[in-house]
């Protein structure tokens, strides 16, 4: 009987342990996938570091930003205020990762992006996918050339302390 009750109680405890893991993955994972920073400036001088720090960055260039509010407005939309949506891209690293048939796929999620936006409360906010933990869920050689990339942005951001991070 005693051997029964510790099986049981194993069980028990591994199923529990499986449920709240999926619980608190499921709970955390939009937190982990996206990094939002508070900037220390206005709107539009936000927009206009980001943009100079990328193209100061060697290999590095803004391909557009887009005024997400006037896009929204221009279609038929009632807007949504501040809202700007900076797209970049590095030649060498676009080479390397769509260079090989079994990683085009991953032009989806291309040219890298930042979103620049006001809240209700006037703060103005800085987000971007987390590099450590999309390079994590790819593996291999998409892993290896997000690490570089995720490095060079993070020495581009210094302004905010973007760091990523798995958790």
């Amino acid at each position: 009987m005693k051997n029964i009750t510790i099986i049981v109680s194993i069980l028990l405890g591994f199923t529990l342990g499986i449920l709240f893991t999926g619980i608190a993955l499921s709970v955390s994972s939009g937190e982990m996938m996206i990094k939002e920073f508070k900037s220390p400036y206005d709107f539009e001088k936000s927009v206009e570091v980001i943009k100079t720090r990328i193209n100061a960055k060697e290999g590095w260039h803004v391909t557009t930003i887009i005024d997400q509010n006037q896009e929204i407005i221009d279609n038929g939309g009632k807007g949504i205020g501040k809202y700007h949506i900076i797209k970049y891209c590095h030649a060498g690293f676009s080479e390397r990762m769509l260079n090989d048939d079994r990683r085009k796929k991953i032009g989806n999620m291309m040219p890298k992006s930042f979103a620049v936006y006001e809240k209700a409360d006037g703060q103005v906010f800085i987000s971007t996918m987390n590099g450590a933990i999309m390079g994590k869920i790819f593996g291999g050689e998409i892993e290896n050339i997000i690490e570089e990339v995720s490095l060079d942005v993070e020495d581009m951001m210094r302004f905010i302390h973007l760091k990523y991070s798995l958790f």
